[in-house]
């Protein structure tokens, strides 16, 4: 992923071949072109969990056509952070009550919120 400033409060992101505008709304300074930076790790969080979901649903036969995955989150002070995240998925056609769990099991062990909770080494340096 290689992020560049295109002034104001702007940056793009690009990652084999595709790109994502990242901006403030105006009401904090930017220009609203693009998702603010803490969106973006909900849209890769959501969208983590519903790769997972779905791929486990095609398995036990469950129709996961229509799926919703809503996600808010709540902010934290002393560091400033995303404190909470509530994430809630909706499949139109049901899930069994027996396989409710497992849907939750799934989508809680995606790459993304593993890594949530299990924060990475982070090095930042400079060139």
């Amino acid at each position: 992923m290689k992020i560049e400033y295109k002034g104001g409060t702007k940056f793009s992101g690009y990652s084999r071949g595709h790109s994502i505008a990242i901006d403030l709304p105006e009401e904090m300074g930017g220009s609203d072109t693009g998702l603010m930076p803490g969106e973006l790790l909900l849209a890769s969080l959501g969208t983590c969990m519903g790769v997972y979901i779905t791929r486990y649903c095609k398995t036990a036969g469950i129709d996961c056509e229509g799926m919703t995955i809503d996600l808010s989150s709540e902010r934290a002070e002393d560091p400033a952070r995303i404190g909470s995240i509530r994430a809630m998925v909706k499949i139109p056609g049901g899930v069994p009550e027996d396989r409710r769990t497992a849907v939750i099991k799934v989508a809680e062990h995606c790459l993304i919120h593993e890594t949530l909770r299990n924060a990475p080494e982070l090095t930042i340096e400079m060139e």
